[in-house]
């Protein structure tokens, strides 16, 4: 079994997960030990510049269907 790990952040306008192009974590415990602080990157549905801290991300873990087996939030 190769489950996919991702790290998600969710749109302030409209409030859907992505996937983050620029922040990516090996495993849960590093997504929750570490330090992010106004990282900046362009939402993919509008090209919008969302701009967040680990208050609107999560560390998922997919299965090879891309069902979420696994979700993970700082708060």
């Amino acid at each position: 079994m190769n489950n996919k790990k991702d790290c998600e952040v969710r749109c302030a306008e409209c409030g859907k997960w992505f996937s983050s192009q620029i922040i990516q974590f090996e495993d849960e415990e590093s997504f929750l030990h570490s330090v992010t602080y106004k990282n900046t990157e362009s939402y993919p549905h509008c090209n919008k510049m969302v701009t967040y801290d680990k208050e609107i991300m999560r560390f998922v873990e997919k299965d090879s269907t891309g069902k979420v087996i696994k979700k993970t939030r700082y708060i």
